[in-house]
């Protein structure tokens, strides 16, 4: 009887192991290409609102460099081509990217 009590224990044993050793995929995984929200301000009039494969702090970086107009259309020192998505010419929302690296802010005027 204490063989068949200890190798039921070892059973229950492994295929508790097993089965927490297989948890879902999924648990605990983050996007590395979901877009993070920010909140940082780089002038009075533009705002960095999301980044993606790079910090906000970063993208503010990149912005503060940029000494140009927000035009339609613009590219950074940094090698950053943006474009307006959303919006007119005085307010709206622009989207820099550069190869992965990619941050999105909001502009009024």
């Amino acid at each position: 009887m204490k063989r068949a009590a200890l190798i039921l224990t070892l059973i229950l044993t492994l295929t508790t192991a097993v089965s927490a050793a297989g948890a879902p995929p999924d648990a605990g995984y983050t996007d590395p290409f979901a877009w993070q929200k920010c909140h940082h301000k780089v002038d009075f009039n533009l705002k960095i609102t999301a980044a993606r494969n790079m910090r906000c702090r970063a993208a503010r970086r990149v912005m503060r460099r940029y000494d140009g107009s927000i035009a339609r259309r613009f590219d950074t020192p940094d090698g950053f081509h943006c474009k307006r998505v959303k919006g007119r010419a005085v307010s709206g929302i622009w989207r820099c990217s550069k190869k992965r690296k990619a941050f999105k802010f909001k502009f009024g005027d």
